[in-house]
């Protein structure tokens, strides 16, 4: 079965017609759930991976290591929920991290700022320029996000199978149109999208798992996976950090080599 990911302009109405098409073909709705697992499987604090989708970056933070590893957790429970099929999955990054997966559409919801702005004070309850901060807020912060962690820009419709603008569109006929879409045969699951989706979900788990690892927290590897084999690519500083990350490597479920082109650098002693 297809997998739907949206990402969606607050006021876009994006979120309801995600819900609406959940509802429809029976489909899991699934946003605020990949946080609250994240947080569970790596032992994190959910309130900083929220803050890592949410808060627009700081310099420091758009550098630190702690952004790289709650980027790892959250990237790893899109998979996770999206190798359930049969889902809808809201924000997190899905609608980029799943653009390898052929039977995963792609969508972007937006609409004029005015319309925005009507939608945004009726559903809060505030006036217009504490509608417009908010908005503005949110703009500003998943845009800077996608830039920190994919150096893409968030409105580049080349990015998504289709960029819907809510001004005509409506609750049910946009629903309309992505329940159409979802059925047609270039959206359904194949042997072969199946198994990159399982290769980008591996991948991604042990990242997840390398990150969470006080061994290797601080290693920024290159992982690839094809059919269950792994191949670790980049540099380590240390023997330990080189066995840890090969030793994590081959105890992921479903892995059936790896194989280890980590090259081991020393630090010039002055």
């Amino acid at each position: 079965m297809p997998i739907l990911a949206m990402t969606r302009e607050m006021g876009s109405l994006g979120t309801y017609i995600g819900q609406e098409v959940a509802r429809r073909l029976g489909y899991d709705f699934v946003r605020q759930e990949i946080i609250a697992e994240a947080a569970q499987v790596y032992d994190a604090v959910e309130e900083h991976l929220v803050a890592t989708v949410e808060a627009r970056p700081g310099l420091w933070d758009s550098l630190s290591e702690a952004a790289r590893r709650h980027f790892a957790f959250i990237a790893a429970q899109v998979f996770e929920f999206a190798l359930k099929d049969n889902v809808v999955i809201v924000g997190r990054w899905s609608t980029l991290l799943l653009r390898g997966v052929s039977h995963a559409l792609r969508v972007r919801i937006c609409a004029p700022m005015d319309l925005r702005l009507r939608r945004t004070m009726e559903r809060l309850g505030v006036g217009e320029e504490e509608a417009r901060a908010r908005i503005q807020q949110s703009d500003r912060a998943i845009r800077a996000r996608m830039r920190q962690f994919f150096d893409v820009e968030w409105a580049d419709t080349l990015l998504y199978d289709l960029t819907l603008s809510t001004d005509r569109f409506t609750l049910e006929n946009g629903g309309d149109l992505l329940c159409h879409l979802l059925a047609c045969p270039e959206w359904q699951a194949t042997e072969t999208s199946r198994a990159s989706l399982a290769d980008h979900g591996l991948a991604a788990r042990l990242r997840a798992t390398l990150k969470a690892t006080p061994e290797t927290t601080r290693l920024n590897i290159t992982i690839r996976c094809h059919q269950g084999r792994i191949e670790l690519a980049g540099t380590v500083s240390s023997v330990a950090g080189r066995e840890a990350a090969v030793r994590l490597a081959a105890a992921q479920p479903g892995v059936l080599a790896v194989e280890d082109r980590l090259v081991l650098t020393q630090i010039p002693i002055t």
